[in-house]
């Protein structure tokens, strides 16, 4: 149960933003070209949410096998070889991200010390209101007097998303100690384009009566 709330809730957040995103951008472009205006945040917004749709997908790619991937050598291998090199390979994974947490988590504690702010996207005041001025300095580096969205909160994606995508990292490592998956499991494009032309059921047929027949001669 809690495992399918937290899977809506990712699904939720990722659909989010890309509508967001998607939106923000036709409307700039109608305004631009249709009325000759623009909204002067909207190209900042849409890059933040553009990071956070990407580093923030990235760790549901790993889960649900969305990522490409070259594995041509890799499947020649025996189950047993395949997975140890996937072993090796999701904890050079680990190694990467643990190496872009620490960056992450450095960069944001100096913008956060220093108070450094985005240049463009301002805070809604309804959002403010139950703060203290105090509160909002000390804690969350906003200035009352201007509350443009500091820059330590809008690119916290940094920390969050490589965090994320090392709890896939280890999440998969474990299923393959435990021999529940051999490996990485990556999109195949040319199979789903063969399942989209109704080719993937005959084509697989074609190969299992393949085999049969090379068993019978042999």
């Amino acid at each position: 149960m809690v495992a399918k709330v937290a899977n809506r809730i990712e699904e939720g957040a990722i659909a989010l933003l890309l509508v967001g995103m998607t939106l923000l951008v036709f409307v700039e472009v109608v305004l631009r070209f249709g009325f000759n205006e623009s909204i002067h945040w909207a190209e900042e917004m849409t890059l933040l949410l553009a990071g956070w749709f990407v580093l923030y997908g990235a760790s549901y790619g790993v889960k649900v096998g969305a990522h490409i991937g070259v594995d041509a050598v890799v499947r020649l291998l025996s189950p047993s070889t395949r997975r140890i090199v996937s072993i090796i390979a999701v904890i050079l994974c680990l190694i990467y991200c643990t190496l872009f947490i620490i960056g992450s988590w450095e960069y944001l504690a100096k913008v956060y010390k220093i108070g450094i702010s985005i240049e463009d996207t301002r805070i809604p005041g309804f959002l403010l209101a139950p703060f203290s001025d105090d509160v909002l300095w000390d804690v969350l580096r906003i200035d009352s007097e201007d509350p443009i969205l500091p820059q330590w909160l809008a690119h916290s994606i940094l920390l969050i998303g490589y965090i994320l995508l090392a709890f896939r990292f280890v999440e998969l490592g474990w299923k393959i100690i435990k021999g529940e998956v051999e490996g990485f499991h990556f999109a195949d494009e040319a199979e789903e384009a063969l399942e989209e032309l109704h080719i993937h059921d005959e084509v697989e047929q074609r190969k299992a009566a393949s085999l049969t027949k090379e068993g019978e001669e042999k």
